[in-house]
């Protein structure tokens, strides 16, 4: 996953959310495919806080899982 983080200008939050992403389990079952597509249609800031990418994260799962 930190390459897809660093393939969308994202490694340096990859850096940051590295032990809570380990820790939470957040993208354990997440397919690498979903995590680039949310890349590819949100924009977030690089300031961005891990409960706000996890919001967003979690949210935007939820909403592909609807659409299928």
């Amino acid at each position: 996953m930190a390459d897809i983080f660093s393939d969308y200008g994202y490694s340096s939050v990859y850096h940051r959310f590295k032990t809570p992403l380990y820790v939470t389990g957040l993208l354990d079952e997440m397919e690498p495919e979903l995590l680039e597509d949310f890349f590819e249609h949100m924009d977030l800031s690089l300031d961005l806080f891990f409960d706000e990418f996890r919001f967003w994260i979690q949210y935007y799962s939820a909403s592909q899982n609807n659409h299928s």
